[in-house]
């Protein structure tokens, strides 16, 4: 037995004997991470630590299994997670360094312990100290939450059967090594291999598993995207620009609904699900330039505060900043608005922010945009209580998006007393607030210019 040196895409796995810029297999730049693997004439012998197989059997001979899902008590986590977490499925969740991705983990397994279920909460980053002292903290006391600080799978996996858990914390899988393999921690090859003996830990012997994971500069989970495609469900924790709150999104899940959001506030006491996060946005000051609209994610309405600022430029070419929504259709809308009003931004810098916290590519919220810019333009600032729904296209006209009756309710709900929603839109809807139907950006522009105090 010899080892030879390798180089492994971390995106697609694929291999080169010798490093190249790109990967030749999936297009990828600068993904090539030098490994070793063994090479031998013999018959390899059995790395796999658990054995991982089944009878074969006829589908409809099978009795159907208990999917039956276990809530948390974090209503943004269960929100996500699709009403609770479910025996032996795998959830991978991936964020920034500092963002609070322990925190969150060591306050679920506090809850899933307060329902009479066994945690191993294993740490291949701190010690066991370091996790009492945080747990401290947070004000956690529970003699069912076992922690360790292990990086070794197969020690790790001796652990579990003498504690026999029924909820398996691992922070993170880039500390973790099989003993099996040269490489080191962190590596593509390690990665998987760890990741497959969690899996089949977490199908043979039922146990729910959350693995922590660390992401690229680039935002997207480090190591093989092969991890993504063998958990059950990958969530990402990201942060939003004031740095108080937290987005959670599914992005895969295999026991409930993708695209939902769910939103925390962080506190010196921890993570707490937030009931007031559309609150946080909304003030009592008429701008010129600031609009109220609601965009949906997952199977929830957000109140989001559009903010665009028109200046004169100086510049031979304008300036065109967006934050937080797609630049290429806010090009778009500026062209339309241009197209069918007596507007012309030629002269003009243009900056449009979504204050929501997270980007968002919801079209629902294009008829605020535009009304945003409007009134930026002409310094027409619209009272505090009126916002915009709907989805502007190429030429001008204005259709109604998803979910209009949600967002409208949703309007109501924080106190908006006139909405604005397309003429298209056919549907009845029961709202103590004045609708008002807008059939195209010309309509538009003379109900701002009309009515705006």
């Amino acid at each position: 037995m010899k080892l030879k040196k390798i180089y492994i895409c971390s995106k697609c796995n694929a291999r080169y004997p010798k490093w190249q810029g790109m990967c030749d297999n999936c297009n990828s730049w600068n993904t090539l991470v030098e490994d070793v693997v063994e090479e031998t004439t013999k018959s390899p012998k059995k790395k796999s630590i658990l054995d991982f197989s089944t009878n074969t059997y006829k589908l409809n001979d099978i009795s159907s299994l208990d999917l039956s899902k276990t809530p948390t008590g974090i209503d943004e986590f269960d929100r996500v997670i699709g009403g609770g977490v479910v025996q032996g499925q795998i959830i991978l969740i991936g964020g920034i360094p500092g963002i609070g991705k322990s925190t969150l983990v060591i306050e679920i397994a506090d809850k899933l312990a307060k329902k009479d279920l066994d945690v191993f909460y294993v740490s291949g980053e701190e010690s066991p100290q370091q996790l009492a002292q945080r747990a401290k903290r947070l004000g956690i006391v529970n003699d069912r939450i076992t922690v360790a600080s292990q990086t070794d799978i197969s020690k790790i996996i001796e652990e579990i059967s003498n504690i026999n858990p029924q909820i398996l914390i691992i922070d993170s899988i880039q500390t973790l090594y099989h003993p099996e393999f040269p490489s080191s921690s962190g590596s593509p090859i390690q990665i998987r291999e760890c990741a497959s003996e969690l899996i089949k830990i977490a199908k043979t012997k039922n146990i729910t598993v959350f693995v922590l994971g660390h992401v690229t500069k680039e935002g997207e989970l480090a190591g093989p995207k092969l991890l993504e495609h063998m958990v059950d469900t990958v969530l990402y924790f990201e942060n939003d620009r004031s740095g108080v709150y937290r987005i959670l999104r599914t992005f895969k899940n295999r026991f409930g609904a993708v695209d939902e959001v769910g939103i925390f506030e962080m506190t010196e006491k921890g993570i707490f699900s937030s009931n007031s996060y559309s609150e946080s946005i909304m003030d009592d000051e008429a701008l010129s330039g600031k609009i109220y609209s609601a965009t949906y994610e997952g199977t929830r309405p957000i109140i989001v505060r559009i903010e665009s600022l028109l200046t004169r430029s100086f510049y031979p070419y304008p300036k065109r900043v967006f934050s937080a929504i797609d630049a290429n259709y806010a090009q778009i809308l500026l062209a339309s608005i241009e197209k069918n009003t007596p507007l012309k931004f030629d002269s003009y810098d243009v900056y449009i922010n979504i204050r929501s916290g997270f980007k968002t590519k919801d079209r629902g919220i294009d008829l605020g945009i535009c009304a945003s810019i409007i009134s930026s333009v002409k310094d027409l600032p619209i009272d505090n209580h009126t916002a915009f729904l709907g989805e502007v296209g190429m030429l001008g006209q204005i259709y109604p998006s998803i979910f209009m009756s949600k967002r409208v309710v949703e309007l109501e709900r924080m106190g908006f007393k006139k909405i604005y929603i397309p003429m298209s839109y056919r549907e009845v809807i029961n709202s103590k607030s004045t609708i008002i139907k807008v059939s195209d950006i010309k309509n538009l522009y003379h109900l701002i210019t009309e009515n705006s105090s």
